[in-house]
């Protein structure tokens, strides 16, 4: 599992992301903004709200912008990269953009740390590599239906 900390849930995992997305993208990440961006009604996103501020993951107060802290930036910031990583490899072995991005979002609270690991390298690797013969081979596999023509 990816979590830092085992009593963090994925619906935890979920609001640090769109109150980091939230945060990098207009500055602050209100209660209004968080539910909209999640699909639910505010009084669901304070109830989270609380048990994130409760557990040390965010500074939260009715009526003003959520914050998060050292510690919730550092998990925001870590799930931000692992589904940067899953969807860029996603994309890479030609699954389409937008099922790239939800399958990301499913595999980022799921996959063991060792996974992701071996992942992140590995896309480091094909970001690197100057010889792309082998992605062009791959590319003719998947063209063959899956056979490899030998």
């Amino acid at each position: 599992m990816v979590t830092l900390l085992d009593d963090l849930t994925r619906a935890m995992e979920e609001y640090l992301e769109i109150i980091f997305e939230l945060e990098s993208e207009f500055g602050e990440a209100t209660v209004t903004a968080i539910a909209g961006k999640k699909g639910v009604r505010a009084p669901s996103v304070t109830h989270v709200l609380k048990r994130l501020s409760d557990s040390g993951f965010i500074f939260y107060e009715p009526y003003k912008a959520v914050q998060l802290t050292e510690e919730g930036l550092k998990i925001a910031k870590r799930l931000d990269r692992i589904h940067k990583t899953l969807k860029w490899f996603f994309t890479l072995i030609g699954i389409p953009s937008d099922v790239a991005d939800a399958d990301a979002c499913e595999f980022e609270h799921i996959a063991h740390d060792d996974t992701i690991e071996k992942l992140t390298e590995f896309v480091e690797w094909v970001k690197s590599t100057q010889d792309p013969e082998w992605l062009e081979r791959f590319r003719q596999f998947q063209e063959s239906g899956g056979k490899s023509g030998a």
